[in-house]
């Protein structure tokens, strides 16, 4: 099925589901017009903008998604007028200039011979003809430089969003590799974050791994994928047999009830601590006796049968474990719900089957890849090819698991679960290893298409976290309360900010947000690879590029749109000549690369991309915005308001795909204002 039938399908769809209602003469819902959803829409668009040719088509071009390849299409077709170049090359050969126009021709990409650039672009700028989509084009000497009417752009744009609504910026485009065929059939993809450790540190690479996989899970979802969003839990392994070790000797279930993730991580302190206390002083003892080294760690043996019985099934062991697991999911499920994250599955290591695992080993012996080593079982990677990669433990020489060989048979049940497309773990780029361990095991043992469809998305280092004194370590608890604190202190010191949601919202809610917004942008804002510093200064500070400050314009804009409703028949009509205006025309050059903005961010997974896109927005809304009066009363303008929309519109989707909840104050009594040619204002 073509994209362009989906499309058509889709508009139907969502036609057929209003048919029936019943609405109020001053509803307008524009959602029955939706006139530029379809290939069709876009040609009547351009035709009441008299644009009568049909625009060409190209591969790259996603008109029915993308506005600006609307422009580039269009520009390319002039191109190949005048110089006879190829098609593709005309349209490669157009660019978003850094500054200075609007697209810029490199006219040596359009590859024509024996011909010099300055001669080219001399006889571009001479025989280009009148558009309504461009003003005049400026020859440089090297390249020809265009910029859009701000007019037409207006024209153009403003019914282009309002069609597409909660859905601009979303790609469905034949080259974007990630986009599914059918919008009908979702891709499945999970997405592994967060995955903190029972009973251990929340540091700053969970911490990380939260954020990033927040926003991962969000622009996936937005780009129409079927996301799972999964916590893979370190429930299991050595360290737990330690922390049940520990429990026998520090544990308090009346501690573990008051406060779950703080008790057990001080569990696990005491008893690391004095598993290394035993260990010193075996090793001091061991220039006496080697050989008496292990058998004086009294608490390193107790782990070690700990850990052996709970993989045997031992009815004791297992309910000591399951104690730990639920008090963690309780209380980490109500701290992520602090940051609007919700997991629909806490997976676990625990979760592995014992089958699968002795699967997995069985494939690999076949395979020749898996051998015994002191004891131990190892997969051989170098011996296949694999170079720079040393054997790796998979099964311990006491006959318990190793992490490795439970993330290779996870894989396997993953899959058989859910018939992923894609899975992604979000994980520090400290474990590059074990997760090409992981893809390469899978590939020895003959799963490469699965092995395909993993990534491991990365992240760096990070600094400015540090725990409470006194206390144990760092839990997620103690960073979300000193971003809260910072918040707080914020909004006592700005009693004018956020005027209105003060009003309608509860000042917890209010603050949990603005908490959420303030720490996930700080991170968000920086590239995945470069080091995360922690800073809750600049979280509160409202002239820095924050959550703050996207919140904040986002609920004036809400504000000055509170009630308002526009007559979308008559925005054909409306009087645009406001966007001669600098001020605005800048905004709407801004609005149209949004898709484009949103395609490179879900190309390389990188949210930085889209919250650099959101701060020039918002640093452009105060040449608009700034001082202006809440209420036009009876002077409200039509396509200015319309304007606004488009842009609230533009800064809510691009805050909820990257994980950003945008704030809203509560719904009214229902009135609102019908805003028409005449300025009527009428309220239902």
């Amino acid at each position: 099925m073509s994209f362009s039938m989906d499309l058509e399908n889709l508009a139907e769809g969502l036609l057929s589901r209003l048919k029936g209602r019943s609405f109020t003469s001053s509803d307008h819902i524009e959602a029955v017009v939706m006139a530029s959803l379809t290939l069709g829409g876009v040609r009547e668009l351009l035709k009441n903008l008299n644009l009568e040719k049909e625009v060409p088509s190209f591969t790259a071009a996603d008109i029915q998604n993308n506005p600006l390849d609307i422009y580039q299409s269009r520009l390319a077709e002039i191109l190949v007028q005048i110089t006879n170049c190829e098609q593709q090359a005309a349209y490669d050969s157009i660019l978003l200039p850094n500054e200075l126009g609007d697209l810029t021709v490199v006219v040596p990409r359009l590859r024509l011979q024996n011909i010099k650039p300055g001669e080219v672009v001399a006889d571009l700028k001479q025989k280009f003809p009148p558009s309504p989509l461009f003003a005049n084009p400026i020859d440089d000497g090297i390249n020809l430089r265009l910029w859009f009417s701000p007019v037409t752009l207006a024209r153009l744009l403003i019914p282009y969003i309002r069609d597409r609504g909660a859905s601009y910026g979303k790609s469905q485009s034949a080259d974007l590799s990630e986009a599914h065929e059918s919008i009908s059939v979702p891709q499945k993809v999970i997405v592994e974050f967060s995955s903190p450790n029972v009973g251990k540190e929340f540091d700053g690479n969970h911490l990380r791994s939260t954020v990033i996989g927040a926003y991962i899970a969000s622009i996936y979802q937005f780009m129409g994928w079927d996301v799972c969003r999964m916590n893979f839990l370190g429930d299991w392994g050595r360290h737990i047999g330690l922390l049940a070790a520990g429990w026998s000797r520090f544990g308090s279930e009346e501690l573990l009830k008051k406060n779950p993730l703080r008790h057990l991580l001080d569990v696990f302190v005491q008893v690391n601590d004095l598993l290394r206390h035993e260990q010193e002083e075996a090793k001091s003892r061991s220039s006496q006796d080697q050989e008496n080294v292990v058998e004086h760690s009294t608490t390193s043996t107790e782990k070690d049968e700990l850990f052996r019985r709970l993989e045997d099934g031992d009815p004791d062991a297992l309910a000591i474990w399951r104690m730990f697991r639920e008090a963690c999911v309780t209380s980490y499920t109500d701290l992520y719900a602090r940051l609007n994250i919700k997991f629909d599955h806490y997976s676990g290591e625990s979760e592995v089957e014992a089958k699968t695992i002795v699967e997995v080993e069985e494939i690999l012996k076949e395979k020749d890849a898996y051998m015994e080593s002191d004891g131990a079982w190892v997969i051989d990677f170098e011996k296949h090819g694999y170079k720079g990669q040393r054997a790796a433990i998979a099964r311990f020489s006491n006959g318990t698991t190793s992490y490795l060989l439970r993330d290779i048979a996870a894989v396997l049940e993953r899959h058989n679960r859910y018939s992923f497309d894609k899975m992604i773990y979000v994980v520090s780029a400290k474990q590059d290893t074990h997760f090409h361990q992981v893809f390469n095991a899978l590939e020895l043992m003959g799963h490469a298409q699965l092995a395909s469809k993993l990534q491991h998305v990365s992240f760096g280092k990070f600094q400015g976290l540090s725990p409470k004194p006194d206390s144990g370590g760092l839990l997620l608890s103690d960073i979300l309360d000193q971003c809260q604190g910072a918040l707080e202190d914020f909004l006592k010191d700005s009693p004018e900010d956020f005027a209105e949601l003060r009003e309608e919202l509860a000042t917890s809610k209010l603050v949990d947000n603005l908490t959420a917004s303030g720490l996930m942008t700080q991170e968000l804002s920086i590239k995945r690879g470069s080091t995360f510093t922690y800073d809750t200064a600049k979280m509160a500070d409202m002239n820095s590029d924050a959550g703050l400050t996207l919140q904040y314009w986002f609920t004036k804009l809400d504000s000055k749109l509170k009630g308002v409703r526009i007559v979308h028949e008559e925005l054909e009509h409306a009087d645009y000549s406001i966007f001669t205006d600098d001020a605005f025309s800048d905004i709407l050059r801004i609005l149209i690369q949004f898709p484009g903005i949103v395609k490179s961010s879900f190309k390389n997974l990188e949210s930085s991309t889209i919250l650099t896109y959101l701060f020039q927005l918002t640093d452009a809304l105060d040449g608009v915005l700034g001082d202006e009066e809440e209420a036009e009363c009876s002077n409200l303008n039509l396509a200015k308001l319309a304007f606004f929309e488009c842009v609230r519109q533009t800064l809510e989707n691009g805050m909820q795909m990257v994980g950003l909840v945008p704030l809203r104050a509560e719904t009214g009594d229902g009135s609102a204002i019908t805003v028409s040619l005449e300025a009527k204002v009428t309220t239902d």
